[in-house]
C-alpha cells in the first residue's frame, strides 16, 4: 500500500479544513441569534449551570466548562445527559427562577437522552437552553430556548469538525452571557473572539506535517491490543475524544484517565509494551509536574507514547512521539485543536487496518444494529422516563 493511498481518510480530510472551522463557526451565528437564544434578565437569574449532551457533545461541555467558570462566573458542571436526566435530584431544579440553567448539545436534536433532559428539567422548573442544527426537534420543542447552529456542507463522520462547532458555539454563549453581565467590555467581548480565532489558524500549517509523522506512528501502532488515554482538567475531554475515535474509527479498545489516578490503576496494566498510551499536557496546567511524573512512570513501563502538549520538546523523555501545538494566549482554549492529532493517529490505523468507521464494513454488526433498533435500544429510540 502506498503511502498516499492511507494519508486519505475522513480524519485526514476534517482536520486539513478544522483550522478554519472555528471562524466559520462564529461567522454563522449572528449577533442578533445569540442575544435572542437566552433574555437577560435569565442571564442574570441563572445562579448555576450545567452542560450536558451525549458521546461528543458532553465532551465539548467539559471542553467549554472553564468559560462559563470565567465569564459568568456561575458554577458550571458539565454532566452526562443521563447523569442528568435520570440521577440528578429534581429539588435542585427550580429552586429560584430560572436556575439552574441547563444548556444540552445536540445536532439532531433526536437522541432520547437530550429530550428526556430537556423535558425533565422544563418540568421542574429549570431553564433550557438547547443548541443544535434542528430547531424543529423534538429536543428542541422541549426546550424553553434553542440556539441553532449550521454547519456548511462537508464531511463529518466521524465527528471532528463537528466538535469543534459544539465547542465554539458553548464558547461564544459564555462569552455572551459574561459581556451581558457587565463582567467583560465590549473591547474585552471582541478580543476575546479573535484570541479564538487566531489560536485555531495557528495549526493551518502543521497538519500537514503531523498527517505524514502520525502516519509513521499509526504503522507502529496499528497492531496494538489497546489505547490508553491520559489528561487532566479541560484536556480531559480531549483525552475522552481521542478513545471516542479509536471506537469510531476502527473499532478498538481504549481506556481514559487522569494522571494521578492512571497512576493508581492503568499503571497495573500487564503487558505495557502492547499499550499505546497517548498524554495530553499543557505547560501552563496546575498538573504539568504531575504528568510529566506519569510520562516517566510510562518511560519505564516501556509503553509506546505521544504526548500532545503547548511545552517545550525538552521536557519529555526522548523514546516518545512528542507533538508540539501552539500556545494558545488563552490558554483555555487549547481543546479546541489539541484533539487534530488524535483523529489523525486514529484515522491512520483504521486505514492500515482496512476497516471502515462505526463498523460500516461488518455485516455482522449490520445485523446486531437493525435488530437493536427494532427492539428500541438505540440512542434515538430509547424510551424516554420523566423523573
Amino acid at each position: 500500500m502506498s503511502r498516499s493511498a492511507y494519508l486519505d481518510s475522513s480524519m485526514a480530510r476534517q482536520s486539513a479544513i478544522a483550522p478554519s472551522f472555528a471562524k466559520l463557526v462564529l461567522d454563522s451565528i449572528s449577533q442578533a441569534e445569540l442575544a435572542g437564544a437566552l433574555p437577560i434578565k435569565e442571564i442574570f437569574d441563572a445562579q448555576k449551570i450545567i452542560l450536558t449532551g451525549c458521546g461528543d457533545s458532553w465532551r465539548a461541555g467539559i471542553a467549554a466548562k472553564p468559560f462559563f467558570e470565567k465569564y459568568v462566573r456561575r458554577e458550571t458542571m458539565a454532566m452526562r445527559c443521563i447523569e442528568f436526566s435520570r440521577y440528578y435530584d429534581s429539588k435542585s431544579l427550580g429552586y429560584s427562577p430560572n436556575t439552574p440553567l441547563v444548556i444540552a448539545i445536540s445536532f439532531s436534536g433526536t437522541v432520547s437522552r437530550v429530550v428526556e433532559a430537556m423535558r425533565r428539567a422544563t418540568a421542574h422548573g429549570a431553564n433550557t437552553l438547547l443548541i443544535t442544527g434542528n430547531p424543529n426537534s423534538p429536543a428542541a420543542k422541549e426546550a424553553r430556548h434553542v440556539l441553532q447552529i449550521s454547519y456548511p456542507e462537508g464531511e463529518y463522520q466521524p465527528g471532528l469538525n463537528s466538535y469543534i462547532g459544539a465547542m465554539t458555539t458553548l464558547v461564544l454563549l459564555a462569552l455572551r452571557m459574561g459581556y451581558v453581565r457587565d463582567l467583560m467590555s465590549r473591547a474585552e467581548f471582541d478580543q476575546a473572539i479573535a484570541e479564538i480565532e487566531n489560536y485555531c489558524t495557528s495549526y493551518a500549517g502543521l497538519v500537514d506535517e503531523w498527517n505524514i509523522r502520525l502516519r509513521d506512528v499509526a504503522e507502529q501502532w496499528k497492531d496494538l491490543r489497546c489505547y490508553d488515554f491520559i489528561a487532566d482538567g479541560a484536556d480531559f475531554a480531549t483525552a475522552l475524544f481521542g478513545a471516542a475515535k479509536v471506537a469510531e474509527c476502527f473499532g478498538g479498545r481504549a481506556t481514559c484517565d487522569d494522571s494521578e489516578d492512571w497512576c493508581h490503576i492503568n499503571y497495573f496494566i500487564r503487558n505495557p509494551e502492547t499499550v499505546g498510551r497517548v498524554m495530553i499536557c499543557n505547560e501552563g496546567g496546575p498538573t504539568f509536574g504531575r504528568c510529566l511524573e506519569s510520562l516517566h512512570a510510562i518511560e519505564q513501563l516501556q509503553s509506546p507514547c505521544v504526548v500532545v502538549t503547548d511545552a517545550d520538546l525538552a521536557q519529555f523523555p526522548e523514546n516518545m512521539c512528542v507533538i508540539q501545538t501552539p500556545k494558545a494566549k488563552n490558554p483555555m482554549a487549547a481543546p479546541l485543536m489539541q484533539h487534530l492529532p488524535l483523529c489523525l493517529l486514529a484515522g491512520h490505523i483504521g486505514v492500515l487496518r482496512g476497516v471502515v468507521p462505526f463498523r460500516a464494513d461488518d455485516a455482522e454488526y449490520a445485523v446486531a444494529d437493525q435488530k437493536i433498533r427494532r427492539l428500541g435500544c438505540g440512542i434515538k429510540d430509547s424510551k424516554i422516563v420523566l423523573i
